[in-house]
């Protein structure tokens, strides 16, 4: 699918609520710098403003900042909401490289194009005058984006790993409904803050598109009815490792502690329709730690999907 014009991101959007984007200092990695780029990005800036004290302490704050900075402590980041582009394109590659299961030859730069390349329905989290991003949410229509040989892997992956007594109804959505692939990826450290705006975001940008894409096939595609998600989590064992009594003993004692790497995609797997899930093969680091990598598969509508973003946002109190 080509590449498509969209509106002025700033237009037509409702403002956030300042408290909703209050953060503390984060320590932010900085990826690789990519070429410079002359186009606008959004006007939505997410760190607090620490201007209301006097001038004396501002400068004494902006000093201490510097310090930090200079000796690699935190330091405070105003983050914008853009749309993607071209420039994206490597830091976009370097998320999918760690989403994606490191043993399965997916196409990664094809699957980047993609994401960079869709402007209609897309954000992604970036700095002021870099190129450098630190968050991203799309969503890519299947059957809009079904030559994608990166598409085609995945489709193929999942349909492989989905349990005998899933998959009709896993076949049957993906045939017969319009389904968007959702890949959220971010920071680690990235401010939670920011997760629900950027979700309503990809509705909106949706719901723009239905209604002012130029063609008709266009405005069709983004009439998505379901969500596919790629999930991923680390599920943590812990028992009594005291226990002189057996093996079979000692088991019984063991608990599975769940972790989804984004926290949100806990609140979306109770609402989706279909969900499913399979270990995740490790890579050499990953095996030194006692943890095992799950990949959970949800099909879940897409207005189920913006419904949980409520429950998301009262859970962080935004």
């Amino acid at each position: 699918m080509p590449p498509q014009k969209k509106r002025s991101r700033g237009s037509g959007k409702a403002p956030i609520d300042p408290k909703a984007a209050q953060t503390e200092d984060h320590e932010v990695e900085m990826m690789e710098e990519d070429s410079d780029s002359s186009e606008s990005e959004d006007d939505l800036t997410f760190a607090p403003n620490d201007g209301a004290d006097d001038d004396d302490d501002s400068d004494d704050e902006m000093d201490g900042g510097e310090a930090a900075a200079a000796a690699g402590g935190n330091v405070s980041v105003d983050f914008l909401f853009s749309d993607p582009r071209e420039a994206h394109f490597h830091s976009v590659k370097q998320f999918l490289l760690a989403y994606l299961p490191p043993t399965q030859p997916f196409d990664v730069s094809g699957l980047a194009n993609a994401i960079v390349g869709q402007v209609t329905a897309g954000t992604m989290v970036c700095v002021e005058g870099e190129d450098d991003v630190y968050g991203f949410i799309t969503a890519l229509n299947l059957k809009g984006f079904a030559n994608e040989t990166s598409i085609q892997q995945i489709l193929q992956y999942v349909t492989k790993k989905c349990p005998s007594a899933e998959l009709p109804k896993l076949q049957q959505i993906l045939n017969t409904k319009n389904v968007g692939l959702v890949l959220n990826e971010r920071m680690v450290n990235l401010p939670y803050q920011l997760i629900p705006a950027l979700h309503s975001a990809l509705h909106e940008d949706i719901e723009w598109a239905i209604q002012n894409e130029d063609t008709e096939e266009l405005r069709n595609s983004f009439k998505m009815d379901y969500f596919l998600i790629l999930a991923t989590c680390t599920e943590e064992k812990s028992g009594s490792s005291g226990s002189k009594q057996g093996k079979k003993s000692k088991t019984a004692y063991e608990q599975t502690a769940k972790f989804f790497h984004n926290f949100e995609d806990e609140f979306l797997e109770q609402e989706a329709e279909l969900s499913f899930s399979f270990d995740t093969p490790l890579t050499e680091r990953e095996r030194v730690d006692k943890s095992s990598k799950t990949t959970v598969v949800m099909l879940l509508e897409r207005e189920k999907h913006k419904a949980a973003l409520a429950s998301i946002s009262a859970m962080i109190n935004v």
